[in-house]
């Protein structure tokens, strides 16, 4: 589709995003991508970024990162918002769509300290991390860990980690390159720890309706989208909606889109406390990718005994 740059000359697009570092780190990737049109970032501080006492699950879900900027769509205050894909619950506003998903960085987690790997980490390591779905997995494969809770920036992450509050942190590797930080970090084999669903995909939220504007920006935005992250995190996110999950259930799901059109899913379900745990792969067509989730989603279950395994 033919884009006409110029009509964002008189008034730049708007995009939303959070005032982190990373999240506008991720916002100026987006505006490089849309060049030669003109941007405008319109950062703001989400509740979720205010929010560093508690787990994610207890102060509201993944929905806190993301509720403010679409509302900032939905009032005509932006024209789109840019997420980590990781952050986006299965249900978002109504009024609004995923107008792309850009190439996908590097989707594994990261061990981050003086240690190589999760085999090299002393007895009864105390562990940072804000995820269920990693303290699940830490758990399930070194039972002896310490996972204590750690919230904020990259930098404040750090700046615990050097004061010895904590042996050693889990992040993500996507997080880390797109920052550009020089830090001592070893990525986890996805043997050990596959990724969460859409892990290091960044997606553009715009919204859905037929103004002359709101055409522009689908048809700029849309342009953004890479096939084959798309293909990936349409099967993982067709399993998170069977699975019903949100961020207090530990679920991983990791596509892999192949050069012959066939996408593999590996899915993991597992208790918070790592106590048990169920992992199975399916193939289909990628055609077939948000059949596929589903599907494996119902394998999941029945190997769990039923939707209680996830209560």
């Amino acid at each position: 589709m033919n884009v006409d740059f110029s009509f964002f000359d008189a008034e730049p697009l708007r995009l939303a995003s959070r005032a982190s570092q990373l999240a506008m780190v991720q916002a100026e990737m987006v505006c490089s991508a849309l060049k030669p049109a003109a941007v405008k970032v319109r950062p703001v501080t989400t509740q979720g970024d205010r929010i560093l006492d508690r787990p994610l699950a207890k102060a509201g879900g993944k929905g806190l990162f993301i509720k403010e900027l679409e509302r900032s769509i939905l009032a005509g205050e932006s024209d789109a918002a840019v997420h980590s894909m990781k952050d986006m619950e299965i249900f978002f506003a109504p009024g609004t769509v995923i107008g792309a998903v850009l190439v996908r960085e590097d989707r594994r987690d990261a061990l981050v300290g003086p240690y190589r790997s999760l085999d090299d980490l002393p007895k009864g390591a105390r562990i940072g991390t804000a995820s269920v779905r990693r303290a699940a997995i830490l758990l399930n494969y070194r039972p002896d860990l310490q996972i204590q809770l750690i919230r904020g920036n990259l930098n404040r992450r750090l700046g615990l980690l050097a004061a010895g509050d904590y042996d050693a942190l889990i992040l993500a590797v996507a997080g880390i390159k797109r920052l550009g930080v020089e830090i001592d970090y070893t990525p986890i084999d996805a043997e050990i720890m596959p990724s969460a669903v859409a892990q290091g995909a960044l997606a553009v939220q715009i919204a859905a309706s037929d103004t002359p504007r709101a055409v522009a920006v689908k048809a700029l935005v849309g342009g953004l989208t890479c096939p084959t992250a798309l293909v990936e995190v349409t099967a993982e996110r067709a399993l998170l909606s069977f699975l019903d999950g949100s961020c207090q259930t530990p679920i991983s799901a990791s596509a892999v889109l192949d050069e012959a059109g066939h996408v593999t899913l590996d899915g993991m379900i597992l208790r918070p406390d790592g106590s048990a745990a169920h992992r199975r792969q399916m193939s289909a067509p990628a055609e077939q990718a948000e059949r596929l989730g589903a599907e494996l989603g119902a394998e999941l279950l029945g190997l769990a005994g039923g939707r209680g395994f996830l209560a």
